[in-house]
């Protein structure tokens, strides 16, 4: 038992396990549910307002980004079947809603960067960086899809996953300068780029071998309930690594060489984890 005790206690003295209880402290698994929650009640209506808007498909060209086998995108693609016209035909207040939800989702990942930075911006300025940074991400699924359809069949599968990879890393290096209204260097958000744009990728390809039977499944057993219910999941997924990427770029991105192997906190304080963890934002219970 002593041994055991003993090695339960190196366990928790690690600089990954001090980590992870920085993270919760944070908030982390709830504002990741947070996100997945808001992005399907209102940023898929927001994408496919946009969608009408302009005369695109954003939300079907997201499925398609996806990774998704036929059969699957044509079950995930079904529940937005018909509605872009329908969401154009809501009423203002219906708009104004789809809208500030959008916003609500820009907000939750505003706030996360600003409390693992250790950053507070002003709320002028956060909502216009809000408003900014929805319009990156309309350009942003745009890209995608235009790389995947012109360019994949010219580079392959190789190469057109660089080129998607090298986009989402210059995406989310531009939305932690954007949301945090460039109150920390490039310099210092791009290992957050680098690791959102990882944890990014690894959802894709979780969701290009596994996400797919998961969706065929799911739709055959329980109907469009089926897909909705595997959409949440890759949408919590989607959160975990937008939110572990900042946390781990935050680290990396300290002025210290190795945050991890120094035990620097978020925003590049130095402090036991028995501290609290930002003065940028209150512990949450």
């Amino acid at each position: 038992m002593e041994g055991v005790r003993s090695a339960w206690d190196r366990v928790k003295r690690s600089q990954l396990a001090q980590a992870w209880v920085e993270l919760e402290a944070l908030g982390f698994i709830r504002s990741s549910f947070q996100f997945a929650g808001l992005f399907v009640l209102s940023f898929i209506p927001f994408l496919l307002l946009v969608s009408a808007l302009i005369g695109s498909d954003l939300a079907h060209g997201l499925v398609e980004r996806s990774g998704f086998g036929p059969k699957a995108a044509r079950d995930v693609t079904s529940l937005f079947r018909h509605t872009g016209a329908g969401v154009v035909s809501q009423s203002v207040i219906g708009i104004v809603l789809i809208v500030v939800g959008a916003d609500g989702v820009a907000s939750i990942v505003q706030s996360w960067y600003a409390k693992v930075f250790g950053e507070t911006v002003p709320t002028l300025h956060a909502v216009a960086r809000r408003a900014w940074w929805l319009g990156g991400v309309v350009g942003f699924i745009s890209l995608q899809v235009v790389i995947g359809r012109r360019f994949g069949p010219l580079g392959g599968p190789i190469a057109t996953g660089i080129l998607q990879f090298l986009l989402a890393t210059l995406f989310w290096w531009w939305s932690l300068h954007t949301l945090l209204a460039g109150r920390v260097a490039w310099r210092r958000l791009l290992a957050g780029g680098v690791a959102t744009s990882l944890c990014y990728s690894g959802v894709g390809l979780y969701l290009a071998f596994f996400g797919g039977g998961s969706i065929v499944s799911n739709e055959h057993t329980y109907g469009p309930i089926g897909t909705v219910m595997t959409l949440l999941e890759a949408l919590i997924g989607l959160g975990v690594a937008v939110h572990l990427g900042a946390a781990v770029g935050a680290r990396y991105g300290a002025s210290s060489p190795s945050a991890f192997a120094s035990g620097a906190r978020f925003g590049g304080k130095a402090a036991p984890v028995s501290d609290p963890p930002l003065p940028g934002g209150p512990v949450q219970p």
